[in-house]
């Protein structure tokens, strides 16, 4: 009996694309998320994270590493996102922070 242990490609941090997020009608592209925790298998699952914080369990025959235009495009979602908080931060009332 061989027993084999299945060992995930990918780490926390990493890129990934989950092409089961993926749409037809209407047509959308697979979700971008970042690695947060891998969770033992086998298989692995991974718990992956969009830039407004939407947690989730990802396949690894369904993952892939995000191409450098997504990951460009998750940074800048990301980079949104926090500058919209620091504004929101700002402008409530009583706050201190400049």
């Amino acid at each position: 009996m061989t027993q084999t242990t299945e060992r995930a490609p990918f780490k926390r941090g990493d890129y990934l694309v989950d092409e089961a997020t993926r749409q037809l009608v209407p047509p959308e592209p697979g979700w971008v998320g970042r690695v947060q925790q891998v969770l033992g298998g086998p298989p692995p699952l991974y718990v992956l994270v969009t830039p407004t914080g939407y947690e989730w369990r990802a396949r690894p025959e369904h993952v892939r590493a995000a191409t450098a235009a997504e990951r460009a495009d998750y940074d800048a979602a990301l980079e949104r996102r926090r500058r919209g908080l620091r504004e929101l931060g700002r402008r409530l009332a009583g706050s201190r922070r400049a």
